[in-house]
């Protein structure tokens, strides 16, 4: 299928692996294209399952930046601001069940969490010290280290925020166990949205909460139509996002879940500048 990229007015993309390259930031080359495109009057959105108080500066400082999308969908913030505009939060009785529900995998030393609370991630102290002992590739421990605030007693944080919960994440030490684990939290909750950027995580938020809600939210303050959107994606949290958009865009680094969801695959990956070279092809 083809798409007129001549009206295109927004430019939604996740962050890691997709516009961020394997040192979490942008490289020049791809800020300069987002820069030229925000110059053209197109909107540009950052929708990320990211917490917010971890977007990098480059996202957050990149001019055409207005609206950002975060812990897939559960929460918008407007960045001009600093103001958090929209949510949908885990519900208590939902966040309990599933911490009953995976409690022997804890139990066992098979999972640990990560909550995310008004904007920020938080860890077991023991995760925040030691990613890779819980099963996180040694490329991402640092990013753990950075992003996540360590808390003694991360199951207490949990149940004490069970109210005001963004979303929370299962990190596996073993990824073979997803799917076991994956249907037991279904059986116990069917109504919550579940899906990974990563195979090692297992990412858990409100029903209504995904980047396909909360992109068609920003779209509608814009007064932009899904037509009128690029989506750029690499995960499986990213295919909703791009079945929604007009165009959507995979990385060549993507999931297989993606790539099906999507209408065009990126010629190069994202730590070579895949989505920049696909945004200037069509769009400059």
């Amino acid at each position: 299928m083809s798409s007129d990229f001549s009206k295109i007015k927004a430019v939604a993309f996740d962050l890691d692996s997709t516009i961020l390259n394997d040192d979490k930031i942008l490289s020049g080359r791809t800020q300069s294209t987002l820069t030229r495109i925000q110059e053209k009057g197109i909107a540009l959105i950052p929708v990320s399952g990211r917490a917010y108080a971890t977007f990098p500066a480059c996202i957050r400082e990149q001019n055409g930046v207005c609206y950002a999308v975060t812990s897939n969908g559960a929460a918008i913030y407007d960045i001009r601001t600093e103001t958090r505009i929209h949510e949908e939060l885990l519900r208590a009785a939902d966040v309990r069940s599933i911490m009953r529900s995976v409690g022997n995998f804890f139990l066992e030393g098979q999972i640990t969490y990560e909550a995310f609370v008004r904007g920020a991630a938080y860890a077991s102290a023991d995760y925040v010290q030691n990613p890779s002992r819980f099963g996180v590739p040694q490329d991402a421990v640092s990013y753990v280290r950075q992003t996540r605030k360590p808390d003694r007693y991360i199951i207490d944080f949990i149940f004490e925020h069970a109210n005001n919960l963004d979303s929370l994440d299962l990190v596996l030490k073993d990824a073979g166990l997803y799917r076991m684990i994956e249907n037991t939290i279904r059986r116990s909750v069917p109504d919550v949205h579940i899906t990974s950027a990563v195979p090692y995580r297992i990412e858990i938020s409100h029903a209504n909460a995904t980047k396909a809600s909360g992109l068609s939210h920003v779209l509608d303050l814009l007064q932009i139509s899904p037509e009128e959107c690029l989506a750029l994606g690499d995960g499986d949290n990213d295919a909703p996002m791009l079945s929604f958009a007009g165009t959507g865009v995979a990385l060549q680094n993507a999931t297989e879940t993606c790539k099906s969801s999507a209408q065009y695959i990126t010629e190069f990956d994202s730590a070579n500048d895949g989505a920049a070279m696909f945004l200037e092809k069509y769009l400059l």
